[in-house]
């Protein structure tokens, strides 16, 4: 039986971390910027010695290709190196070096299918919405076009940037031959550490459903203007983030909700504000329950305007999920991790991966290994050697399983 080797997929993930890494430990790495590109050259030197052809698509996606014996379509593998700007070490990169442990592991070793590595662009969302841009464009949710478009903060495109960066790639972006599709992850939950289990198979999804908001008030002068004649954009939209939490807050255990993004105009001291965008999004275990809880917040926040003066305008722009993982390619997963003697427990995922918009295409599945304290999207979040190890495993040995 093939083995990973620990100590080398943890040095990879602690060589990884120096890139983009910030004073409190983690890793700040957004998506299509300079620190990003470091990460995928350094990716794509450690990918020399093992013969992968590559190829990038139009949106920067990477594809390291192994070839089998047999014209067969590949096991794919992999996540994305983009981290939110208070990232940690493990969120999204070890599903790519745990798929670069793969490929060395097999090194010199011939297998029937073809093997894929992949790195998706854009999977956080934070720079550039919406999240998981590289695999929608992939698999034909979202437009290149429409993807090229989308401008950061700062005004950058997605163009200017993948440009900026060197991830400009020549084939267009379609779905690829892939007879099926593994991601491994950090749980970004509590529940794995909580049990006691080694691995956790992903089963399936939330729905989540996304919103920008622009709340659009009056400018006047803060101390000339009495209370009652304010037109406070900004006032507004504090009580609609309140509002937000309310419905999430109602709709737990199975919901969740956030409004975790704000921009304020004029933002000045001596003016009141008069225009006010937002971020807000609400997530379920079901479609029926991510509705409801669609349907309360923009109630709440169609009230809000109405009873202090503010327009509203609400475009809904992007959802995913909810997905049910491929079962037969779950239990493939049960059964590589019981051979290696781990404890093994369902979970499903309540944050977004690029395994949504993949599970369309082909067999598609997840692997969980625990997170302490369940942090995630944050410099302390930490998975020990050990459990990635573990992790890279079950994904070795299926992926050994599914292309003999």
């Amino acid at each position: 039986m093939h083995s990973v080797d620990r100590d080398r997929l943890w040095q990879a993930h602690m060589d990884m971390a120096t890139i983009g890494a910030t004073a409190e430990g983690g890793s700040n790495r957004p998506a299509l910027s300079l620190f990003e590109g470091e990460a995928r050259s350094l990716l794509l030197h450690w990918c020399e010695p093992l013969g992968l052809k590559l190829h990038r698509d139009g949106i920067g996606n990477l594809f390291l290709h192994r070839p089998g014996t047999e014209a067969r379509p590949a096991v794919a593998f992999g996540s994305h190196l983009d981290t939110v700007p208070t990232g940690g070490r493990f969120d999204g990169v070890f599903g790519v070096l745990a798929g670069l442990e793969v490929m060395r592991a097999l090194d010199g070793t011939a297998l029937a299918a073809p093997l894929e590595l992949v790195v998706w662009t854009n999977e956080e969302g934070t720079r550039f919405a919406p999240a998981m841009m590289g695999s929608r464009v992939h698999a034909g949710d979202m437009t290149l076009e429409h993807a090229l478009a989308v401008t950061d903060d700062e005004g950058v495109s997605v163009a200017e940037a993948l440009v900026e960066s060197g991830q400009v790639g020549l084939s267009p972006p379609a779905p690829r031959d892939w007879a099926c599709w593994i991601e491994p992850h950090i749980e970004q939950g509590p529940m794995l550490e909580a049990e006691g289990a080694d691995i956790g198979i992903v089963t399936g999804t939330m729905q989540a459903r996304y919103f920008k908001v622009r709340v659009i008030g009056a400018p006047s002068h803060v101390g000339a203007t009495p209370m009652d004649k304010r037109r406070d954009s900004l006032a507004a939209g504090a009580e609609m983030i309140l509002a937000a939490e309310r419905v999430g807050q109602a709709a737990e255990p199975s919901g969740r909700s956030s409004a975790a993004w704000i921009q304020n105009e004029p933002n000045a001291r001596g003016a009141v504000p008069s225009l006010t965008r937002l971020h807000l999004d609400v997530r379920h275990a079901t479609e029926a329950g991510a509705a409801g809880m669609e349907r309360d917040l923009l109630a709440a926040v169609c009230d809000i305007a109405a009873r202090r003066g503010v327009q509203v305008e609400i475009d809904p722009y992007a959802r995913f999920g909810p997905v049910q993982f491929d079962a037969g390619l779950g239990q493939v997963l049960r059964e590589m991790a019981a051979a290696r003697q781990l404890s093994v427990r369902d979970a499903q995922a309540a944050a977004g991966h690029d395994s949504v918009l993949v599970a369309a295409l082909c067999p598609s599945a997840m692997i969980f290994v625990p997170s302490r304290d369940g942090l995630t999207h944050h410099p302390g979040e930490y998975s020990s050697a050990a459990q990635l190890a573990a992790g890279a495993q079950v994904l070795l040995d299926a992926v050994v399983r599914l292309a003999r």
